[in-house]
């Protein structure tokens, strides 16, 4: 009895305690659901409820590398910049390889960039992903999807930084892909000279080496990612081209056919590989994905 006594006290005491606690007032952490603009709700729609993707347009630079010098997107571009994205890049790999594919694969998380991002060489970065759940993407005040009343030399101009950012999604998709199964070693086995220089090298150089741009020199992972954006955003009749064009001269300027053959067939060489690890490990046919991929960026160029 005495023992259920000083329980029933001890309680007492407790209860009391808390009642007497000071009113700490509003809390200071907003925990109210944000109001959404018409960007935010098509973000949600599009994006988010389909493939679980957080797009970050709005400044944070606790997202962005405080030494650079950048800028958020306009808020009118950002609309029309996710659905060419969606486009050009989320709906062909969903086409290709399925929606659930797709829902695995895609980052999680998108932060928009307005402004260039300058390298200290001054390059310029197109692209950032982290571990395959967060890419930035810079640029976007410099792309314009509204051809309206352009002629076709400035349609050609401004198809140019379209395909620049859309190729490096491919590029950074092409990074997640290799680093979840990696693709054939032989691969690796086809080129010797990667460097670290490979700024040094244009495209043209490069491809007289067997390698498709000059920055698929770095290492083997860039080559097989070059290799797949170049190839997806090139259609079938501009990457035959780009081999075609492969020309090389000894130093006596004489026609080198069987260095150009060499060059061109470690080029095609890749390709294989490259088409055969996609469709027997992720069921990709990359032929077919090309040629949509083609279809939109030339339904594009041709809006008037």
């Amino acid at each position: 009895m005495k023992k259920i006594l000083f329980l029933f006290f001890s309680v007492s005491i407790l209860f009391s305690s808390c009642a007497k606690e000071d009113d700490l007032g509003k809390s200071l952490i907003d925990t109210s659901t944000p109001e959404l603009n018409d960007v935010d709700q098509w973000i949600r729609e599009n994006y988010t409820y389909p493939f679980n993707v957080e797009v970050k347009y709005r400044w944070d630079n606790s997202e962005l590398d405080n030494s650079k010098i950048l800028t958020p997107p306009a808020k009118d571009d950002v609309i029309p910049f996710l659905d060419n994205m969606k486009k050009i890049w989320i709906d062909p790999y969903v086409n290709a390889g399925g929606i659930d594919f797709m829902k695995r694969f895609i980052p999680k998380q998108m932060i928009l960039i307005g402004s260039h991002n300058y390298n200290d060489n001054g390059s310029i970065v197109l692209g950032q992903a982290e571990g395959g759940r967060k890419i930035s993407l810079f640029d976007l005040n410099y792309i314009n999807f509204d051809f309206t009343g352009m002629s076709d030399w400035e349609k050609g101009k401004a198809m140019e930084p379209i395909l620049r950012v859309f190729k490096t999604m491919h590029h950074e998709f092409g990074h997640i892909l290799h680093q979840t199964v990696a693709y054939p070693i032989e691969y690796k086995k086809i080129c010797t000279e990667y460097t670290s220089n490979w700024m040094n090298y244009s495209d043209s150089d490069a491809r007289k080496l067997g390698f498709i741009t000059g920055y698929s020199m770095l290492n083997p992972d860039e080559d097989f990612v070059e290799m797949l954006s170049v190839f997806l955003m090139s259609g079938n009749a501009g990457w035959n081209e780009i081999i075609d064009g492969i020309h090389i001269y000894d130093e006596n300027w004489d026609y080198d056919k069987a260095a150009q053959d060499v060059a061109k067939g470690k080029i095609r060489e890749k390709e294989k590989i490259m088409a055969d690890y996609m469709l027997q490990v992720w069921n990709v046919n990359i032929y077919d994905l090309q040629n949509e991929i083609e279809g939109i960026l030339t339904g594009i160029q041709s809006e008037e």
